[in-house]
């Protein structure tokens, strides 16, 4: 990531990628078909010259529109894919280099919540290499037991496969979501690092901590996520895509307060050209 992951960037597009989406809209109306096919189901990453011209076209009408249904699809088709198989192998220094050597006071932070309030399971969405839910278990005292949900079938094999976990971890290959809704337990902290939340639609997390408020309490949730540096939520609860990705920025204030969450915690700090922003969210 070596360009600002902003709002401002999302919207603004160079000569070259308008030449595309122009393209990409005449394509699409010869080739209606094909065009169903694509809004249906996203490819992220098209390999034929008619589906890259297509798909550029759909992305940026997609954002024109605030379609957050077919970001939300093209971001599962990445992550589920080759892609987010590569972005793992390619990025684990990252738990070491960002988050332990950046985030250890929000850990700290943390590990003193647990403390008071002692829940017994940790569960991680988008748990990649299992790097973190690892630390996890064995530095935060009391833990019963740990589930990382991954949707990367591939990255999931190869965590089970392991033999460095810890006995108390279990990997799941699910979507976050579903999975929570139907198997979520009370006294739980829910865990979301390094850009997982952005990746899904407000309506689907309004969704998600809802039901943690409502049905598994006491929780905590623990969601360091990235945020477009031009997002000013004193103006906007509205989630809006940013960034070359065109995932989520969501407000993440109201994100947990508007569903019956109280933070105790929340930082934002810097890294490289993007803002993660820390947060600490608990349940009565």
């Amino acid at each position: 990531m070596n360009k600002p992951l902003s709002i401002e960037h999302a919207e603004n597009t160079s000569l070259k990628q308008t030449a595309k989406q122009f393209a990409g809209q005449v394509l699409a109306a010869i080739a209606s078909k094909r065009t169903k096919e694509l809004i249906d189901t996203p490819i992220s990453q098209p390999t034929g010259l008619q589906d890259k011209l297509i798909m550029a076209h759909l992305k940026r009408q997609a954002f024109r529109q605030n379609d957050a249904d077919f970001f939300e699809r093209l971001h599962i088709d990445f992550w589920q894919g080759e892609g987010g198989a590569v972005f793992s192998e390619n990025c684990d220094h990252r738990f070491e280099n960002l988050f332990l050597s950046k985030q250890k006071l929000d850990f700290d932070q943390l590990r003193q919540i647990w403390d008071e309030r002692q829940p017994k399971h940790i569960v991680e969405f988008g748990c990649n290499s299992g790097l973190l839910l690892q630390y996890m278990t064995t530095e935060l005292g009391g833990v019963e037991s740990s589930t990382g949900i991954e949707i990367n079938a591939e990255q999931v094999r190869k965590n089970q496969e392991s033999s460095k976990f810890d006995s108390r971890i279990n990997f799941l290959n699910a979507d976050g979501g579903k999975w929570l809704l139907e198997n979520g337990q009370a006294n739980s902290l829910f865990v979301s690092n390094g850009g997982v939340l952005e990746y899904f639609r407000r309506e689907r997390l309004d969704e998600m901590l809802t039901h943690i408020c409502n049905n598994l309490g006491p929780a905590v949730f623990f969601a360091v996520e990235p945020v477009a540096d031009d997002h000013d939520w004193k103006k906007t609860t509205e989630s809006v895509p940013f960034g070359e990705e065109l995932s989520f920025s969501h407000n993440y204030t109201d994100l947990f307060e508007s569903n019956g969450f109280q933070i105790v915690h929340q930082r934002a700090v810097e890294f490289e050209s993007w803002k993660m922003m820390a947060t600490i969210a608990v349940t009565d």
